[in-house]
């Protein structure tokens, strides 16, 4: 019953996130996966209805109105190398481990996700991670996310106001080491729901910005033209 009203809470925590989704954003929400042989970092790339033709500009190469294979090999290649991510302050190549892209259907009604997910091998105790993917049309979501069973303990988490880049230290505790992946496996099913907690931090963001913006706007003399 409780995994059930687990379940139920972040699905309906999606629901409200997609309804929420701007039609002129592109949205890339990353979550960073630290084990203790290495690093995850998974992309998931949801452009608005209105952002769609603009994406297909830069994804469709031939103008045929779909996306070959080759096509989506070329433009996971190019957001690959606009990221960046640093480990203790050397950088730290990401090698590409899975895509996927979504079918024209989902992405014309601005539902569809684009999920890039990269690896490096390099440990250290200190990271940072920037992504600079069309920043011109783009909103930004960025975590850092663990098993806890990892003994992973994460300090706090530094980001930009944009949420393009996120920087933490980190360490491991005592025990048995699991597996590289083992960070991935034990978040599962929940990734998804992962993205939804993350856009509903970002949403809260947003709203109290909003709210702050039409404050100031009330309290400020009002000139006539």
């Amino acid at each position: 019953m409780r995994r059930m009203g687990v379940s139920a809470l972040l699905a309906l925590s999606l629901v409200g996130c997609a309804a929420a989704h701007r039609l002129d954003e592109y949205l890339q929400a990353t979550l960073i996966g630290v084990t203790r042989d290495g690093v995850d970092v998974e992309i998931h790339l949801t452009p608005g209805v209105a952002m769609l033709p603009v994406l297909m500009a830069v994804i469709d190469q031939d103008r045929d109105g779909r996306i070959s294979p080759g096509e989506e090999l070329a433009y996971v290649s190019r957001v690959a190398r606009e990221v960046e991510l640093r480990v203790d302050g050397l950088p730290a190549p990401l090698s590409l481990i899975e895509s996927s892209f979504p079918p024209p259907e989902a992405m014309r009604e601005g539902l569809g996700t684009i999920r890039i997910k990269l690896r490096t091998a390099r440990g250290g105790h200190e990271l940072r991670f920037e992504n600079r993917h069309l920043p011109q049309v783009s909103v930004y979501l960025v975590n850092c996310l663990a098993a806890s069973s990892d003994g992973l303990v994460v300090g706090r988490q530094q980001r930009d106001e944009a949420q393009r880049s996120i920087a933490f230290e980190y360490s491991f505790g005592a025990g048995v080491a699991p597996g590289p992946q083992a960070a991935w496996i034990a978040l599962g099913p929940f990734w998804p729901a992962a993205i939804g907690m993350l856009l509903v931090a970002r949403m809260a963001v947003l709203i109290c910005k909003a709210k702050r913006g039409k404050s100031a706007s009330k309290s400020s003399p009002v000139k006539s033209l």
